[in-house]
């Protein structure tokens, strides 16, 4: 398998290691199924809990809030403990909170639920997945290696979203029974990412950690003085809006243009599929090119598809160029969503570093999760139909001009800084 794995153009280390990265890769997108999962079934989840859309952004918000606490101080813990443990704890953790969420919560509830799932999916979890991948890869291999990460959450997530589907329709039975089938959907989460907190243990295994190898506290000081983590980190900011908006796409083809609830979540299931060809062509063409060119063709795509669907007439004949431009747009996003943590290595912040800058970099670029889907809410109800998404769009579009702006300048950093470095 090795040598098959050579002839794709892995490296030695990343080759030896490439079915870790993939079973760390399940597991970064298992865990996200029930804090996201409201996004796919979103009319749905409206009418069961009885929310209004600002009630839902408020979750987001939630989320945003305690993630932002988590990551600053969870990627020095990365730095410090158990990768398995980590991983194991958190997806457990998760799981059992979706147990939680079958009882019959009210709103108050439900945002001291999504608190918790805040802390228990991304506290420690996330800068340890970034830093598994990239002390699992060479140092050419970066961009396939995060790539191929990507592509297998990705994957992941496709297989996940499809069982849900498939446990949606079971739910709501002949009677249409909403409430039923949304219970469904949570209760196949729940089981599904305990069930791979479970296989985390048994499977994944440590690294060797010297001692002095050990980040304290202190090293977020370190960490914090490196332009390149900031100049990442607001990076990931400009992405990490768009990876939020992209949940309002599914709705505005639902509410807007007229296409079914089924279609909807069939094409929230679906488009992750097509994530494999951004997050691994995207690996391969940044190792050749480099990953700043990747990064500014992306956004300059995003930004043009997200224009063009603003464009298109407000009918049922308007789904078809709307799904293809979606496609697109989705898989120059995954190019992005996955070659900013290569960011790092193009970077030359220290290995050591990986889970520190991990988390401060997520700290930054993470905290649209506060404020993007509470804005959206309020967008849409306080000026309903297509005017709302129009307005968000149009956030959405000006900050990922904002994204090719910093793009540009790490190319410059780069330039200055890493490049005269090496000479």
């Amino acid at each position: 398998m090795n040598t098959f794995l050579k002839k794709l153009g892995m490296g030695q280390k990343l080759a030896k290691n490439f079915w870790a990265i993939l079973i760390v890769a399940f597991s970064g997108a298992i865990i996200y199924g029930l804090p996201y999962f409201r996004f796919d079934y979103y009319d749905a989840y409206l009418k069961t809990y009885h929310l209004t859309n600002t009630q839902m952004g408020v979750f987001g918000s939630i989320l945003g809030i305690f993630g932002m606490i988590s990551y600053l101080f969870g990627g020095v813990v990365a730095d410090r403990f158990s990768t398995r443990m980590i991983l194991t704890v958190s997806l457990i953790g998760t799981g059992l909170g979706g147990f939680v969420h079958l009882l019959p919560l009210n709103y108050y509830q439900l945002v001291c639920l999504y608190a918790f799932w805040g802390v228990s999916s991304l506290f420690a979890f996330w800068p340890a997945c970034v830093k598994a991948v990239r002390i699992l890869s060479g140092s050419d291999d970066q961009g396939k290696a995060y790539g191929f990460f990507e592509g297998g959450r990705g994957v992941g997530a496709a297989l996940m979203a499809m069982g849900a589907v498939a446990a949606f329709r079971y739910g709501i039975g002949r009677i249409n029974n909403e409430v039923a089938g949304m219970k469904a959907v949570i209760l196949y989460y729940s089981i599904l990412t305990i069930a791979m907190g479970i296989f985390c243990f048994f499977t994944v295994k440590d690294e060797k950690m010297d001692p002095s190898d050990r980040i304290s506290f202190k090293g977020i000081g370190e960490v914090l003085k490196m332009p390149a983590v900031w100049i990442i980190g607001f990076v990931t900011f400009c992405n990490y809006v768009f990876t939020l908006s992209l949940y309002y796409f599914t709705p505005y083809a639902t509410s807007i243009l007229g296409a079914t609830v089924t279609f909807g979540a069939m094409l929230a299931a679906m488009k992750r599929w097509f994530s494999l060809f951004g997050n691994i062509g995207g690996g391969y063409f940044s190792d050749k090119f480099g990953t700043s060119k990747a990064l500014l063709i992306s956004f300059i795509v995003m930004i043009v598809g997200t224009a063009a669907i603003l464009i298109l007439p407000l009918n049922k004949s308007s789904i078809v160029p709307f799904t293809i431009l979606f496609i697109v747009i989705y898989v120059f996003y995954n190019v992005n969503y996955a070659q900013t943590w290569a960011m790092m290595d193009e970077g030359a912040i220290p290995e050591k570093y990986s889970g520190t800058a991990a988390g401060i970099i997520s700290t930054i670029g993470y905290l649209p999760e506060i404020f993007v889907s509470l804005l959206a809410g309020i967008m849409i109800d306080q000026h309903p139909g297509v005017a709302g998404y129009r307005q968000f769009f149009g956030f959405l579009i000006v900050m990922l001009i904002l994204g090719a702006i910093f793009v540009v300048i790490w190319k410059a950093y780069l330039k200055k800084h890493v490049t005269a470095k090496a000479n």
